[in-house]
């Protein structure tokens, strides 16, 4: 957190600028999709505080001028203040007109709406009863989760700052070989080739392919190295464990003769190719006779090395020069970035899987009479839904949703969740909260917008008796009315220590009893087909959440 001793004089008069009026509006939309909330911008050169949202509560941000001006220079998100539960976070993103510093005010813990925060609201100079009905209304963020989600934003940021010049020099690459319409068409169908779904390994083998249509080498090669030791932590399970060699013609090399040409040719690290030719003639240590000319230019993004592409052996036995060198380049250049997309969504993926492993283990301390209770459901629900022909993208939806179609409960008092016997009227009406609870809890987390509706309706009834807003039949969301059934027979067939889990003759009379009244017909239908998977799966040991979420991720 940056601190000093003398801070400077307020710079000017904080405004609210509409969107439609921003200097960056593609800043702004990155700054509310990451933090659900619109940040104030102070220049991080002056210190000037160019705007603040309507709802930002600290006003005066003139006396941290110069902390926002340290951030800009050190290029990397800071906490000004952490006076619990204020967390005053400055985030600097690099524009064409010099640094400009997000900063914004959040909570780091739930605030009660008449909690006194006279010491955290002095020392951050605003107002104790705006403060504390500000800080009431907000939902919290980790100061890890915060700073890591700044962080990210950050790099996205680069990563798009770097696209933007890669585009400038490919418009500038395109006038120069305007006369020449393969080379151009081949940087023009990469890039329409440049998808997150797409893997690295997938668009690198088609410019392979590509590239030896328009350029004069016997073999090609991408060489891609591995992104993370091998591990048995399924929640890096996108990441590369060992290193992948890619070809196309005649490529002379395999894996470990790749790796003694890099050490030979120790080539740039950076977007400036390495262009060898003669080296038989040239270098009487050269280690790789096979080799007699190659182009080398790394795949990186920033700092973050993917590999190597590489050009070997002129098809004339001639000199490679700067248009084979300059193509190669842009090519790697494109493959960097997209590999550097691929690796920053794999780590905000690994956030997400972050996120969802805590609420689900809160779930479970704040009931641990009914640990593994969201795991089963989530686990059944899925395999209800394939019986219905889900696949996919649905699958994960319905895996996170039965998760977390519980979180609500962390908000239910104790006494309530854990009571052995018959709820009063008050208790149930207290605990039938839980679904809106928890739709709250997660409505800020944009990654979970599909899980929403199951966390908010798998108490709906198909009869139109259900809560928390008597939806029925098709008005339910087929996720929710999928997870209602598999909770219903979780929570019928599990045993508690008040009472002994229903035998499986009477649940199922149960639920024939109820099909059309409380439940999907279909859905229940689904659920005889596959009666003996469900009862596998009731029966098991607790599932592993990060190998579900590995299965069943994008």
């Amino acid at each position: 957190m940056l601190t000093f001793q003398n801070s400077a004089a307020v710079r000017s008069t904080p405004t609210s600028i509409p969107p439609e009026q921003s200097r960056h509006p593609a800043l702004d939309a990155l700054i509310r999709q990451s933090f659900g909330r619109t940040l104030g911008w102070i220049d991080g050169t002056t210190g000037d505080v160019l705007s603040l949202p309507p709802d930002e509560p600290m006003r005066d941000w003139g006396p941290r001028a110069e902390m926002c001006r340290e951030v800009a220079r050190r290029g990397r998100p800071e906490f000004l203040d952490d006076e619990d539960p204020f967390l005053t976070l400055a985030l600097p993103l690099p524009t064409p007109d010099g640094v400009l510093v997000a900063v914004g005010t959040f909570v780091s813990r739930r605030v009660a709406l008449r909690e006194k925060l006279s010491r955290p609201a002095d020392t951050l100079g605003l107002d104790r009863q705006t403060a504390a009905l500000w800080a009431g209304r907000q939902e919290p963020w980790s100061p890890a989760v915060l700073e890591r989600m700044a962080q990210l934003v950050l790099q996205h940021h680069h990563s798009q700052v770097r696209v933007g010049e890669l585009e400038r020099e490919a418009g500038s690459l395109s006038a120069n070989l305007a006369s020449t319409y393969e080379e151009i068409s081949l940087l023009y169908r990469l890039t329409q080739n440049l998808k997150i779904s797409e893997g690295d390994e997938e668009l690198a083998q088609i410019a392979l392919e590509w590239l030896g249509e328009v350029v004069p080498a016997k073999g090609l090669a991408i060489y891609l190295v591995a992104l993370r030791e091998p591990s048995n932590d399924l929640a890096s399970h996108r990441a590369r464990t060992q290193p992948v060699l890619l070809t196309h013609g005649d490529c002379v090399l395999d894996l470990e003769r790749f790796d003694r040409l890099i050490a030979a040719a120790n080539p740039s690290v950076s977007d400036r190719p390495t262009v060898l030719n003669n080296v038989m003639e040239t270098r009487a240590d050269w280690p790789l006779p096979e080799v007699r000319q190659a182009v080398m230019v790394s795949l990186s993004e920033g700092e973050n090395l993917f590999g190597w592409l590489a050009a070997l052996n002129h098809t004339d036995d001639a000199e490679f020069g700067t248009v084979e060198a300059s193509l190669l380049s842009s090519v790697a250049a494109i493959l960097g970035i997209h590999s550097g997309n691929i690796e920053l969504y794999r780590q905000q993926a690994e956030l997400l899987t972050g996120v969802v492993r805590a609420l689900t283990s809160a779930i479970d301390a704040k009931d641990p009479y009914t640990c593994g209770h969201s795991d089963r459901v989530a686990r059944i629900a899925v395999r209800l839904a394939e019986e219905l022909g889900m696949t996919g993208e649905a699958l994960n939806t319905i895996y996170l949703a039965g998760l977390l179609h519980d979180i609500g409960k962390i908000g239910v008092d104790d006494d309530v969740l854990r009571k052995p016997g018959k709820l009063t009227d008050a208790e149930y009406e207290h605990i039938k909260r839980h679904p809106e609870i928890g739709h709250k809890i997660l409505r800020d987390l944009g990654k979970l917008d599909e899980v929403l509706p199951v966390v908010l309706h798998h108490h709906e009834s198909w009869d139109g008796q259900g809560y928390p807003r008597n939806l029925g039949a098709m008005a339910i969301p087929l996720s929710a009315r999928i997870v209602a059934v598999a909770d219903s027979f979780d929570a019928m067939s599990s045993n508690r220590p008040y009472r002994q889990g229903m035998p499986g003759e009477k649940i199922d009379a149960i639920f024939k009893a109820g099909a059309g009244h409380q439940w999907d017909p279909e859905v229940i239908e689904a659920f005889f087909r596959i009666r003996g998977d469900i009862e596998e799966i009731a029966g098991s040991e607790q599932g592993d959440i990060l190998a579900g979420l590995a299965q069943y991720s994008r």
